[in-house]
């Protein structure tokens, strides 16, 4: 019993100085990969945008984020044109909520037109549209280009006592705009 207590410590020994080499001299586990600065930028994707870009994705996710209950994310990546089907280089803004908990405050597609028009934005009538379910437009300044488009339940035209349900959705895509814009149709 007692050849094995000191075979099974020399082989701990032999495990702890292999581990202790592989460590290097100060006897501590190697470091993990360094941390990024504070402030440096989240992703590849988002440090390759311009600042406009940026910008208007972040100002418009400050803005969704004052709508009554409504929850908002701000992803970074490619968007959708929704003119060419094609993914462009951008950044985006999604809000959902209810009209309930908007109470008597306006629409949101009304709400968003008249903090586009507020600030200096351009409406772009190539990106309009309009449906029972839902309204879809354009805007632009300087070199930005945002789409937006605003979902709902617009209820059922065959059953008149279909209830429309109580939610909305909000999707917001900006872009470098131009004639030199990566991914421009």
């Amino acid at each position: 019993m007692r050849a094995r207590t000191i075979v099974s410590d020399v082989l701990l020994m032999f495990a702890i100085a292999v581990s202790l080499t592989l460590a290097g001299d100060s006897g501590q586990a190697p470091a993990s990969a360094p941390r990024p600065p504070k402030g440096a930028a989240k992703s590849p994707a988002r440090s390759a945008l311009p600042a406009a870009v940026r910008d208007a994705c972040d100002a418009a996710a400050t803005l969704l984020k004052t709508f009554p209950g409504a929850s908002v994310d701000r992803p970074d990546g490619p968007v959708e044109d929704p003119r060419s089907t094609k993914k462009r280089p951008g950044c985006g803004v999604h809000a959902r909520g209810t009209f309930a908990a908007l109470k008597d405050t306006p629409l949101p597609d009304v709400r968003l037109g008249t903090w586009f028009v507020e600030r200096g934005w351009k409406e772009n009538p190539e990106y309009d549209a309009d449906g029972p379910d839902g309204t879809a437009f354009g805007y632009e300044r300087e070199k930005v280009l945002c789409f937006v488009s605003v979902d709902w339940d617009g209820g059922d035209d065959s059953d008149p006592d279909a209830v429309p349900a109580d939610w909305f959705e909000v999707r917001i895509g900006c872009v470098a705009n131009g004639p030199d814009a990566p991914g421009k149709p």
